[in-house]
């Protein structure tokens, strides 16, 4: 018993050392994700409602606000009046692929977005109730949306 735990103690050691000198836990292609995910407020332009129909949107729209922190936001917003957020309900958000191209929220949201597209101006989803890594097949729509800069 008493070697199993030195083994282990020494295992976890080992493991504890390679860490040093790492500025932090995101490499930097993850850190630029993050960086454009959250650094903004995303209105939507345009939905694919599958059977439904496409839609797009120029006056009103639904914002949504990811939070470095892990916490966001969605709201009716405006595309004109960046003060107008109505019916504001909050939402945990965390990534569910180590390379950061699905995007799981939890809360006033449920569900996940598959990432299409992310630049600092642009963000393209696919929208599903399920992990769509996972179960790539089930119902989903897809949206599209433009960042504004936050005051």
């Amino acid at each position: 018993m008493r070697t199993i735990f030195s083994a282990l103690l020494l295992s976890m050691l080992m493991t504890l050392s390679s860490c040093e000198g790492k500025s932090g836990y995101l490499d930097d292609g993850q850190q630029g994700t993050v960086a454009m995910l959250t650094d903004v407020e995303w209105l939507m332009v345009w939905a694919d409602y599958g059977s439904l129909g496409e839609e797009t949107y120029e006056a009103e729209t639904d914002i949504y606000r990811f939070e470095r922190s892990g916490k966001g936001w969605f709201a009716n917003g405006s595309w004109t009046d960046s003060d107008k957020k109505d019916g504001i309900g909050y939402f945990q958000w965390t990534f569910t692929t180590e390379n950061f191209s699905v995007i799981c929220m939890a809360g006033y949201i449920e569900g996940y977005w598959l990432i299409e597209k992310l630049t600092p101006n642009e963000l393209w989803v696919t929208s599903a109730p399920q992990d769509p890594v996972l179960y790539p097949s089930q119902d989903s729509r897809r949206y599209r949306f433009k960042a504004r800069k936050i005051k």
